[in-house]
This record gives C-alpha cells, sequence and structure tokens, in this order.
C-alpha cells in the first residue's frame, strides 16, 4: 500500500494516499443553503467507530456504498465557501469526498477506551486534509477504514458540524450502513434549509449570554499553555445519578430535577473549583439543545442540517461555589425551559444580524451524545462495539451512553485541575 506511515505510541499506521470518493448518479449543482443555525458551530467532528470484526473486502464495501449514498447526501461531496455577507454555504461541486484505506500493526483492544479521546489515536485513525490552512479548506467528510491484526477494523469520521448535528450525522452514517448491506434507505434527507433561515425583517428578543465577552482574570488560559493536558472519562452508573439527583433535591428548593441539570450542574461547579477561578470570574455554562421537538409545526424528521441551538447560564464562580447545587441546577433548568420556536427563531435572526463572535474564556459547553443511535451502524459486519469522538476542544464536555443506564463525562482539563478535578468528585460519593 503506497501512501503515509504514521508511527509513535504503541501502534504504526500504514495510510494510503486518497482516493475521491463521488456520488455514482447526477446531483445537484450550484449553492446550497445553510440556516444560521447552521452557521453557529464552525468545525468539524471527528469520530471514531470501532468493530470487533472485518473482512478482506470491507474498504471497497463501504466505498461502492458511499458512492451511492452520496447521491442523497450529495452535499457532502461538495466544498464549504462564503456568500457575499460572509455566511457559510456549500457550493454542489461535486469535488468528492477522501476516502483512505490503511492498515494497522497493532489490535483493536490497544485502542483502550474510545471514547476518550487521544491525539495520537485520532491522528492515526481519521484522515485530515494536511493541506487546508483553515477550516473552510477542509473537505466537508472525509472517512478512513484501518483494519487491524485481529481482524477488526475501524472507521474514522471527520465531518463538518456546520452541515450536520449529531443526529444527521448519525442518519447519514446509518444509510450509509444500509446501502453497505443493501438495503433501501429508511430515512431519505429533507434538503430544505430555508425552513430555518432568519425573518425579515428580524426580530431578535433575547439577550443570549452566551455571547457575552468574559475577561481570564484567574489565568486559567496560561494553565492550558503551561501544563500538560488531559483528556479523561468519569463514570456514573445508574445509583451515582440517582444520588446526585437526591443530593440537588435535599434541601427542598426543587420539586424535580432531570439527571441531565443535575450531573451538568455537579460538572460545572467541580470545574470551577478545579481551574481555581477567582470569586470574581464570570463563568458560562453552554449547552446544545436539540430543538426537534419545540417548533409548532413541526420540522420534517428527515430534516438534514443542525437543529440545535445553545442556551446559556453566566454567574459568577464565587456565587457557583457558595450558593448549593439546588441553585445551579435551577439555573440550567431555566435556560434548557426558555428554548422555544420562538427563541430559536430569535437566535436566527440575532445571529443573522450580528454574526457575533464567541468567547470561550471560562465557559464551559456541555454536549450530550447519550441517545445517538451509533449501535445500529452495522455495515453488514456487526454492530460496532464502541463510539468515540476523536478530539475535545478545551471547553468541551460530552455525556456519553455507559453501559445500562450510566452516563460517562468526557473532558479536557490542565494535568493539575483534572487531579483536583477527581477529588471533588470521589468526595461527593464518600460522603
Amino acid at each position: 500500500m503506497e501512501g503515509i506511515i504514521t508511527n509513535g505510541g504503541e501502534m504504526s499506521v500504514r495510510k494510503s494516499l486518497p482516493v475521491l470518493v463521488t456520488p455514482e448518479l447526477e446531483t445537484p449543482g450550484g449553492y446550497y443553503f445553510l440556516s444560521c443555525l447552521d452557521q453557529d458551530i464552525p468545525f468539524p467532528m471527528l469520530t471514531i467507530y470501532s468493530y470487533r470484526t472485518g473482512s478482506e473486502t470491507v474498504a471497497d464495501v463501504l466505498k461502492q456504498a458511499l458512492a451511492k449514498v452520496l447521491v442523497h447526501y450529495y452535499p457532502l461531496a461538495g466544498t464549504m465557501s462564503l456568500d457575499s455577507r460572509g455566511r457559510f454555504v456549500v457550493e454542489c461541486t461535486k469535488n468528492g469526498v477522501p476516502f483512505v484505506e490503511a492498515v494497522a500493526d497493532g489490535t483493536i483492544a490497544s485502542l483502550g477506551d474510545l471514547r476518550v479521546p487521544n491525539e495520537d489515536t485520532t491522528r492515526k485513525l481519521i484522515y485530515m486534509d494536511p493541506k487546508a490552512k483553515s477550516y473552510i479548506e477542509l473537505p466537508l467528510l472525509t472517512a478512513q477504514v484501518t483494519k487491524f491484526k485481529c481482524g477488526g477494523f475501524t472507521l474514522g469520521i471527520a465531518i463538518s458540524h456546520t452541515v450536520v448535528d449529531g443526529v444527521s450525522g448519525m442518519n447519514f452514517i446509518n444509510s450509509w450502513a444500509e446501502v453497505a448491506r443493501g438495503q433501501t434507505l429508511s430515512v431519505v434527507p429533507f434538503h430544505d434549509r430555508t425552513l430555518l433561515q432568519a425573518r425579515v425583517p428580524p426580530a431578535p428578543k433575547y439577550p443570549y449570554d452566551d455571547f457575552v465577552d468574559i475577561k481570564d482574570v484567574s489565568e486559567m488560559d496560561s494553565r492550558y499553555k503551561n501544563e500538560s493536558n488531559i483528556n479523561k472519562i468519569f463514570t456514573f452508573d445508574a445509583g451515582k445519578l440517582a444520588d446526585i439527583k437526591k443530593m440537588a433535591m435535599a434541601d427542598g428548593r426543587l420539586q424535580a430535577c432531570s439527571t441531565f441539570s443535575a450531573l451538568a450542574a455537579l460538572v460545572w461547579k467541580a470545574r470551577c473549583k478545579a481551574l481555581n477561578m477567582k470569586h470574581a470570574q464570570l463563568t458560562k455554562l453552554r449547552i446544545l439543545v436539540d430543538v426537534r421537538s419545540k417548533f409548532k409545526k413541526p420540522l420534517p424528521k428527515n430534516y438534514f442540517g443542525n437543529q440545535v441551538v445553545f442556551t446559556c447560564c453566566v454567574t459568577t464562580a464565587g456565587e457557583l461555589s457558595e450558593r448549593p447545587i439546588s441553585y445551579t441546577v435551577e439555573q440550567i433548568r431555566k435556560a434548557c425551559e426558555q428554548v422555544d420556536e420562538e427563541y430559536v427563531r430569535s437566535r436566527m435572526d440575532y445571529i443573522d444580524m450580528y454574526k457575533p463572535p464567541l468567547s470561550t474564556v471560562s465557559t464551559l459547553v456541555i454536549s450530550s451524545w447519550a441517545r445517538l443511535a451509533y449501535g445500529t451502524s452495522n455495515f453488514g459486519l456487526g454492530d460496532p462495539t464502541q463510539f468515540g469522538c476523536g478530539a475535545l476542544a478545551s471547553e468541551l464536555c460530552v455525556f456519553q451512553p455507559d453501559g445500562e443506564k450510566g452516563i460517562g463525562v468526557v473532558m479536557m482539563l490542565p494535568e493539575s485541575a483534572m487531579i483536583t478535578f477527581q477529588d471533588l468528585i470521589e468526595q461527593v460519593f464518600d460522603q
């Protein structure tokens, strides 16, 4: 196999040069409109699927199936561009999807827990165009199939978050898998994203605290730059999750409490302490909310594109530390409950009018993958045994499924802060 050898760590991977896979039939050209919700998340999503059993022809099967499924998901074969207003649009160039075949000299077991991003593993198992100098130059989709000595394989995916959210991205992967199994698509994508365009005239009515600019008075940025940054997963089984909810409701302030709100509150409070935020340090919690159920007239179930928005809580680290966890849960609940159709429409107007920059200083972003249907991504050789994110931004925390009813919290912190964070979480259950 001619290509690139990626060495280092416990495993070496030999990669082929990328081959461009194009839709096998004629597809629409021109420019593909991206909604205001698509404009809000300009970075790629990196994911790795692990399969215990492969075959000699697995790469060919996936490549042929990709050419077929791209007929339906044709924007992914295009390129990112900007319109006259500086907004993202997809140019349907039919340029194709870079597809890489690779062989690893290790076993699937040597990868460990793929839910925890490992920079070396990601570099070896996900193809990123080395010539791309900016986000707009990245392919909208890349795929890499890596075979292992044990007979298993991984599928590494880099897909534009501007084009898909988690559900739409998973629908694409599962449609690809259906085609690979010789089946017809159970979900044919709906492409009219003008259903989520800004209103004319625009009528924003919310302040949207997640765009508030925060100063780093606690010098956290220097810790991320000067220390080793550690990715780690903290697992909470059903019993621990129930204990956190009981703790949140113990003072009688709350009549009800969701598992998500209680766990998010615990993580936010502990992270602020672990980063040693000063009392007056402003801190934001940004939560990605799925809005598929928020519209009076629901969007088509097969709508292809982002249907998530951010909601936000802002407070000081001192208030977060001194007040009980019930206070934090209540702030999270209020932030999530305010997300209705008017909130979404107003936010689209706000983004379209102001194109506000996002500050990540003193910010925690929580995205829940707990309900993504990755277990059905069967390309004809069985369901994936593992599914994980290939990279984490310093402010991002991902909730992943763990066992039957548990949640794994995946996050990155400077090494010393991670030690403190772990101690704080352990203390919660030692009481």
